[in-house]
């Protein structure tokens, strides 16, 4: 009996400081309401944080289009080494494969190197604002066909111009006036724009393609979405993977140029 209302008297002893420390932290939190600023600051902290994050994102996103250049601007020097040859060889039947003349690719330079980077770049940058930068495939092959749409329309517009530019300074074979050539830039362009994009867009879209098979390559150890995220890093390695591979196609062996001539010839033989 006497363990029973022992038990009783420390349970209402209980009870009784329970309900007085409810009453104490009720009390508080009376006598100190919540302040507006700190919900205010809750808020800026949280958008400082989204805006952090989206900025992150729009850097790496950035950074990844830029990366991308070299590639482009290499491809496109690829592409327009293997036209001069393909366009010889639809001119002369006779013609006997071998390596075109170093110092009138290096005339033509400008035209692949100011087209093929901006083809990318824009590539690049539309594919990563509708994709994102982190998905496995889908970013990589949007790139590759608006590089395909991009690169040749862009290299026949700057071709004309290239061509015009080496006539004034005297470094072509043809002997027209400066109003002669410059009225064959102005009339000859739109054709030559319509006809080169569409011939090369079967070279551009494979250069594309080659170009994301490289990035895949370079990107899955120092890409975008590695945490530690490098631009100077990233471009410098694409830039020196793009300039080597250059080098092979043009001066590496000569079976490697053979079967680019023949998969891009407009006169197949049997």
């Amino acid at each position: 009996m006497r363990c029973t209302q022992v038990y009783s008297l420390c349970s209402i002893t209980n009870y009784r400081y329970n309900i007085d420390e409810v009453s104490a932290n009720v009390d508080w939190m009376e006598s100190t309401p919540p302040s507006p600023t700190s919900f205010r600051q809750s808020y800026v902290d949280r958008d400082r944080v989204e805006n952090d994050r989206f900025e992150d994102d729009r850097q790496r996103r950035i950074g990844m289009a830029i990366a991308l250049v070299p590639f482009g601007i290499a491809m496109a020097f690829i592409v327009q080494y293997i036209n001069i040859v393909v366009a010889i060889d639809d001119a002369d039947w006779q013609y006997v494969l071998h390596r075109p003349n170093f110092s009138h690719i290096l005339k033509l330079s400008p035209a692949p190197f100011i087209g093929g980077g901006l083809a990318m770049l824009f590539a690049g940058l539309i594919a990563t604002s509708v994709a994102g930068r982190e998905g496995r495939f889908l970013p990589y092959f949007m790139t590759a066909i608006f590089y395909a749409i991009f690169m040749p329309l862009l290299v026949s517009l700057l071709l004309p111009a290239n061509l015009f530019v080496l006539e004034i300074l005297g470094l072509t074979f043809s002997e027209r006036t400066a109003g002669e050539a410059f009225s064959s830039w102005i009339w000859s362009t739109p054709f030559f724009v319509l006809t080169y994009t569409m011939t090369g867009m079967k070279q551009a879209f494979w250069a594309g393609i080659g170009s994301m098979l490289m990035a895949i390559g370079v990107f899955r150890f120092m890409g975008p979405n590695s945490p530690q995220f490098s631009l100077s890093r990233m471009t410098l390695a694409t830039t020196a993977i793009g300039a080597a591979v250059v080098v092979v196609v043009m001066f590496g062996p000569l079976g490697i140029f053979e079967v680019l001539f023949n998969s891009f010839r407009i006169t197949k033989t049997g």
